[in-house]
């Protein structure tokens, strides 16, 4: 299950945006100080979703298509306006099989 987040910043520092599920099912919105974590922002996020708590989320901002860094807070990687994705992490691991 994925989550598509249209965000916007206020000039109080809080960030307000719309979090919606993939098929458009669910829709709530939030608002979360600019300077919260990655990794606090989204677990706040998959709770309200009520996504499962034992799977590990991340967001990744579509205009960039990278993903956003957990440690650092949330207004310091997304501008206003932009659109992440909450989507489950994944390891990509090569098992001895890395070319590089």
């Amino acid at each position: 299950t994925q989550v598509s987040i249209s965000t916007t910043t206020a000039s109080s520092g809080v960030l307000a945006f719309q979090a919606a599920n993939v098929t458009g099912t669910q829709e709530i919105p939030i608002e979360i100080g600019s300077g919260v974590s990655v990794r606090s922002a989204t677990d706040s996020i998959a709770h309200r979703m009520a996504l499962p708590g034992d799977v590990a989320w991340t967001l990744r901002d579509d205009g960039s298509s990278g993903y956003l860094d957990e440690e650092k807070p949330i207004g310091d990687q997304i501008k206003p306006g932009a659109h992440v994705t909450i989507t489950p992490k994944t390891h990509l691991a090569c098992h001895g099989r890395c070319i590089g």
